[in-house]
């Protein structure tokens, strides 16, 4: 993700960084944000889940990289 074009990307990207956020703390702050971008930009729950999946899958593939060396 590199650059943020919509709402859904801006509101992933939070999610993303509260996953990886190093304390509670900036996770908690992190995802007040994506709720509030999500809220201002008027986002469904069904762009909110498909965010919530992206960024999801983001973390999830980053863990896979870092655990085969890539």
């Amino acid at each position: 993700m590199s650059s943020l074009n919509t709402p859904i990307e801006a509101v992933t990207m939070a999610l993303y960084l509260a996953l990886t956020a190093p304390t509670d703390e900036t996770s908690h702050m992190v995802t007040e944000m994506a709720q509030q971008i999500a809220d201002s930009a008027g986002l469904s729950e069904q762009e909110i889940d498909t965010a919530k999946a992206l960024a999801l899958a983001e973390f999830e593939l980053e863990l896979s990289n870092e655990t085969n060396g890539s």
